[in-house]
């Protein structure tokens, strides 16, 4: 028997990319500016964002997709 062949889970690269644009491209991003936060802060978020999506691309991979 072969094995089942999953669909791949898109609603968690939505929500990915709605974090995202809440995170880079909201009223967020002046009050993140306002707490003074220091200057890496901005590429360690990308950082996570890139990080989460490789994720989510090798489960959708291994999953057959």
């Amino acid at each position: 028997m072969s094995k089942r062949q999953h669909a791949p889970r898109h609603d968690l690269a939505i929500l990915l990319g709605l974090l995202t644009l809440l995170l880079f491209a909201s009223p967020l991003t002046g009050w993140l500016a306002r707490l003074g936060l220091p200057w890496y802060t901005s590429y360690a978020m990308w950082g996570v964002i890139v990080f989460l999506g490789a994720l989510l691309a090798q489960r959708n991979r291994r999953d057959g997709t």
